[in-house]
């Protein structure tokens, strides 16, 4: 065998030149030196690597000394569908989700499959994450960067966090949760760092709504904000009203004969729908239905009553609901003269198509949307020309169309209300937007004496 040779009085001469060191140390050492060395941070570091002037791929990357934290790693959906860079996961102290929808979560097995650290969450989004993740995974044919066995580790590796809980990772962070008022679960995470607090708020809400209680407006002092922008652009309509308009025309479709359509998300808006058909009576007086994903979604709710605005009056909802099992339900329920709550919300597939094709042509039926329909999507396209596109076939509409929007996101007002109190005068970098929206929020920040700033993917900033 070649001898190896190596400069005098290296690593790697005294470990192969002196027989007496165990092999396996020597294996040990001549890895440890051929590894790239990891930064030793004195300031603390924040890399943006999604969710910058786009939606989607939310992700970020703090690091201090030589340990790190991810805060969320979703997906965009694209073809095929793209994630944030990697980056080396080399002392990961943890991973901390904001809420289970997939511009968050999407991504969240990939770090998971390589790095033992624990996924900090709500028990609600642990759930939901894994159920939106299995879906994502069965869409996707094989395209994404991780196994469906990969998708266990959310469960596996999750120490689940209770709102207001602070919990140490490693020894230079810790994190504490605030509830963001999104979805049930959704969380707004806060990391100690540097002897500074940083604020990521993930996707909030402040206004109440029948599912959900509003993201805590008393948020404690912090330095750094790094905060959505959605609807920055927005004033949405009082939700009071919308609810009351959603009522009436759900009634007066009912009572003339017509059985209505609710395309909608299966998490948390189909579950506001059924509580506010609960609530008004409506389920006690018409057949209410619900669909696809959304009867799963009910399912871990149950099971997590303490992130639910009011869980009585959910348990309710959920028992004076009839679950649709197949086609054949479907027929029926469609004939019964009822509400259906069906995903997908902009009618982009799912059981909703079929329902549509169903309705369509009867001016006693109504399809009411609820969310916001991106340009380019059946939904919208109903809206502006009463006239669809599905599968092959154009559709022209008889049934009655309506929209009632309820946001799941803070408007402008709610955006800069909640940002505005939160102590400490922070630095504001703003994210998960449209380029107008970040500009918008920006602009608006500024006007108010605030320091802001729109990160470009992969920036870096000093905390």
């Amino acid at each position: 065998m070649q001898r190896l040779h190596f400069p005098p009085d290296s690593w790697y001469s005294v470990l192969f030149e002196n027989p007496e060191i165990d092999v396996a140390i020597r294996k040990a050492f001549l890895t440890y030196e051929r590894r790239p060395p990891r930064k030793f941070l004195l300031m603390a570091q924040l890399t943006f690597l999604g969710s910058c002037r786009e939606i989607g791929r939310s992700g970020f990357f703090l690091e201090h000394h030589d340990e790190s934290v991810m805060i969320d790693y979703g997906v965009k959906f694209t073809d095929p569908p793209s994630f944030p860079d990697m980056v080396s996961l080399d002392d990961m102290q943890g991973v901390a989700l904001t809420h289970a929808h997939l511009d968050h979560s999407g991504g969240i097995p990939r770090i998971l499959s390589n790095t033992e650290a624990s996924l900090y969450c709500t028990p609600a989004t642990r759930d939901l994450s894994v159920l939106l993740l299995r879906d994502l995974h069965n869409i996707s044919r094989g395209r994404l960067p991780y196994t469906r066995k990969d998708i266990a580790l959310v469960k596996r590796q999750c120490d689940a966090t209770a709102y207001e809980e602070t919990v140490p990772l490693g020894r230079h962070f810790e994190l504490t949760l605030f509830n963001a008022g999104h979805i049930p679960g959704s969380a707004m995470v806060s990391i100690r760092v540097n002897g500074k607090r940083v604020l990521f708020t993930g996707d909030f809400n402040a206004t109440e709504s029948k599912l959900n209680l509003g993201a805590r407006k008393n948020l404690p002092k912090h330095d750094v904000v790094i905060t959505e922008s959605t609807y920055a652009r927005r004033i949405n309509p009082d939700r009071a009203e919308i609810t009351q308009a959603l009522i009436e025309t759900v009634l007066e479709t009912v009572e003339r004969g017509g059985t209505v359509l609710i395309p909608a998300f299966a998490v948390g808006r189909s579950q506001e729908i059924m509580c506010i058909l609960e609530q008004s009576e409506i389920s006690r007086k018409f057949p209410v239905y619900i669909d696809g994903m959304a009867r799963q979604v009910n399912d871990i709710l149950v099971r997590h009553p303490e992130y639910l605005q009011s869980p009585q009056s959910f348990t309710r909802a959920v028992s004076r609901t009839r679950i649709v099992h197949d086609n054949r339900d479907r027929k029926k329920a469609a004939e019964s003269g009822g509400i259906i709550v069906s995903p997908a919300g902009m009618l982009k597939g799912g059981a909703s198509h079929l329902y549509f094709k169903l309705l369509h042509d009867n001016p006693k039926n109504s399809i009411i949307f609820v969310s916001f329909q991106i340009p380019g999507t059946p939904g919208a396209e109903l809206l502006a020309t009463k006239k669809v596109s599905v599968g092959s076939r154009e559709f022209e509409v008889k049934a009655e169309v309506r929209m009632h929007h309820l946001s799941s996101h803070s408007d402008s007002v709610g955006l800069v209300d909640l940002l505005e109190r939160i102590p400490g005068n922070p630095k504001f970098h703003i994210v998960h937007g449209e380029s107008e929206s970040c500009d918008a929020l920006a602009d608006i920040l500024k006007k108010k004496g605030r320091r802001a700033n729109i990160p470009d993917i992969n920036d870096v900033i000093e905390i």
